[in-house]
């Protein structure tokens, strides 16, 4: 039996826990265009112990926050975890009918519902505790102007609605790695009150046997906002060499592994990133080799870019008969910070040409081309 729509509008934000703000501001900011427009004020950074950072492109936020003392939840969760996503907020129409469902559906509330002077506005907020280990969903309420600032913040910089280098769409879809995923996909469907939408199951023992490794991946999403949460789980045979469970063991329980920016021009956002310091992994050349006769064989129509400036890129392309996608993923943190403990938490950057798949056409293609290289 369907759920009653928990009146969900969109993604509003994400909160990035993290052990040092600098780095992650200079990539964000200078990286794909947010803007610094909010800090913590004195009251509130001692209260908590956590001094948050607000950065913003058109109506999507996100929240770099460090611990500053021993009180702070940012640092609880760093001594658990590598820096990244520790609460995933999404805007509602109205919080306190938000809460009563979720109690309804024997969610676990980590607090009261909250009402705070934000700016010129008001918040009223909730958060709950989720089954992908330590990331909490929180439900937020926002009252007044709307402007783009949260309880306990400053501004520190002018917000621009129309600065959006990147041509930044807003957020995909958020993709999270688990042992076993149906205690999440159970989750998603009976609390947060989202449906299935897209699954695959994929293994590479056919290329090579006896090296190969797979994941079972399935997609909820919430019809009204457009919303898509992604789960993926190990598969067999070698189930503790899959890339999920590489994952898990490297954060140290489930977690959410990417997010995915849905770009306008991806060929133009690869660009601008590059310039601006964003690492990307490295694509085979054998993969672009392969390319058009696997798009063929998928019924993939004419891909508006030329095969050299895809490769030139490494963007990567999928699709069915319905249409294409095309995606780039930048380098893990960890990676790109040259700091092991900023962990394994990774960007996607998306445009969408019909398809509304996931690319799980393209695991097979870099493996086969990666195995071939060697």
């Amino acid at each position: 039996m369907a759920k009653t729509s928990l009146g969900i509008q969109r993604l509003h934000s994400l909160e990035i826990s993290v052990h040092e703000a600098g780095p992650w501001l200079t990539y964000l900011c200078q990286g794909f265009g947010f803007q610094h427009i909010g800090v913590s004020g004195g009251a509130a950074m001692e209260a908590t112990g956590t001094r948050r950072h607000l950065l913003a492109c058109r109506d999507l936020c996100l929240v770099v926050q460090e611990s500053v003392h021993a009180g702070s939840a940012v640092r609880r969760y760093l001594e658990k975890h590598p820096e990244g996503i520790s609460r995933v907020n999404f805007l509602v129409q109205d919080v306190q009918r938000v809460e009563g469902s979720l109690l309804e559906r024997n969610a676990t509330p980590v607090d009261h519902v909250r009402r705070e002077q934000a700016g010129s506005g008001w918040w009223k907020h909730l958060a709950i505790a989720t089954p992908v280990g330590d990331v909490e969903f929180g439900f937020v309420e926002i009252e007044g102007d709307g402007t783009p600032i949260m309880p306990g913040m400053e501004p520190c910089g002018s917000f621009d609605p129309l600065h959006n280098p990147l041509g930044l769409m807003g957020i995909d879809h958020l993709t999270a790695n688990t042992r076993t995923m149906m205690p999440v996909i159970a989750f998603y469907e009976h609390v947060m009150g989202f449906s299935r939408c897209w699954d695959t199951a994929f293994h590479t023992e056919d290329i090579c046997p006896g090296v190969g490794s797979g994941l079972k991946s399935v997609a909820m999403g919430e019809g009204v906002s457009g919303i898509k949460l992604a789960t993926n789980e190990p598969l067999r045979p070698r189930f503790g060499e899959s890339q999920v469970q590489l994952y898990v063991d490297m954060n140290r329980g489930p977690g959410v592994q990417h997010v995915a920016f849905a770009v306008a021009d991806l060929a133009r956002a690869v660009e601008h990133c590059r310039t601006n310091g964003v690492l990307f992994m490295v694509t085979p050349p054998r993969y672009y080799e392969q390319l058009e006769a696997r798009l063929a064989s998928q019924g993939v129509g004419q891909v508006g870019a030329s095969a050299q400036v895809l490769q030139q890129l490494g963007i990567l392309v999928d699709g069915d008969k319905r249409g294409y996608l095309l995606q780039a993923f930048c380098q893990d943190q960890g990676v790109q910070f040259r700091r092991p403990h900023a962990g394994p938490l990774f960007v996607e950057l998306i445009q969408r040409c019909g398809s509304q798949r996931f690319g799980e056409g393209n695991f097979r293609a870099l493996f086969e081309a990666a195995r071939r290289e060697t």
